[in-house]
């Protein structure tokens, strides 16, 4: 099989309470990662991640507290990478969408798993002592609206780029909470994603120093397997602290990465993510003509364990996942 294989991670607004529970109580590597990460975060954020994922919280409720879905994405998405190395599916590029970046550089062994949920959680504490309230907002349409509406837009900021009618913007909760309510009149559809702060914007920008200081002690090492950037849509040559505050306060441009990869060639694009939504972005984004194909790992309806056996039949490795 000639396709390189990328391991695709996505960032806040895929997480949900009960990701991965079924995979935690059926697959019992998937359990060991997950503890192992739960050993980690638990002393950091004064709780187990454990129970706060797979405790009284139904898949529906809203789950946003920035303290506990950091690492909760990190935790199931490394946890989820490992069992699929571990079955014999080797990645050859990992790319993360945001968040889902630190994922990657913690897989490549940038920086080590300790280090990359312990800085996803002083990040957390930062944005909950110092972060205004904002949002994200998801619009299904052309960007050219917002040269088109340029007073709807005055006060929120092109935050992410995911497919030709699908882009991201961000901005403080009531501007946010206004533009929906006038795209709506304009039967311009939008969805509010399940993130309580402005990333990728210059709401980031007070924040800058104090991530900076934190981010600077991270022992930084050679990417072992490339990853390739969201932000400038190349293959990062290393990881600094620098680079770390572009990846949350920088645009993301997801459209452009994967358009800018397969002109090179056909991908096995593999969504280790808990809801698909990179698999979903890519769908939209290959040429008609591509030999590229796209596959998830995990969604918010359940049949997980059905979803990695596919998985293995179509590479036929052994042994098995489960």
């Amino acid at each position: 099989m000639n396709e390189t294989i990328v391991f695709m991670f996505s960032g806040q607004g895929s997480q949900y309470y009960q990701m991965g529970r079924e995979l935690y109580e059926e697959h019992p590597r998937f359990k060991l990662w997950m503890n192992h990460c739960n050993q980690i975060v638990s002393p950091l954020i004064e709780v187990s991640l454990i129970d706060v994922l797979y405790g009284k919280h139904n898949k529906s409720e809203p789950f946003d507290r920035i303290l506990y879905t950091n690492p909760a994405l990190i935790s199931i998405e490394y946890s989820l990478a490992k069992i699929l190395i571990e079955a014999g599916i080797k990645p050859d590029i990992f790319l993360g969408y945001s968040l889902g970046e630190i994922t990657a550089a913690i897989l490549s062994q940038g920086m080590s798993l300790e280090q990359g949920l312990q800085l996803s959680i002083e990040f957390a504490k930062l944005l909950e002592r110092e972060s205004p309230a904002a949002g994200m907002l998801a619009i299904m349409e052309s960007e050219g609206i917002i040269s088109k509406f340029p007073e709807l837009f005055e006060n929120c900021w092109l935050s992410g780029q995911n497919f030709h009618n699908n882009f991201v913007v961000s901005g403080l909760s009531e501007e946010i909470h206004i533009l929906q309510k006038t795209l709506h009149r304009k039967n311009i559809i939008s969805q509010r994603l399940a993130v309580s702060y402005g990333f990728h914007s210059k709401i980031m920008d007070p924040l800058e120093a104090h991530f900076k200081f934190f981010a600077q002690n991270i022992h930084f090492f050679k990417l072992r397997t490339p990853v390739v950037s969201c932000l400038t849509s190349e293959s990062l040559l290393e990881l600094d602290e620098r680079y770390l505050w572009n990846l949350v306060r920088d645009r993301v441009n997801f459209k452009k990465t994967i358009e800018n990869l397969v002109k090179h060639g056909d991908y096995i694009f593999i969504d280790v993510g808990p809801s698909g939504t990179l698999s979903t972005l890519v769908k939209y984004l290959l040429p008609a003509h591509s030999k590229s194909i796209y596959m998830e790992t995990m969604n918010q309806y359940g049949r997980n364990l059905d979803s990695l056996k596919k998985l293995n039949n179509h590479f036929e490795h052994k042994p098995s996942f489960v």
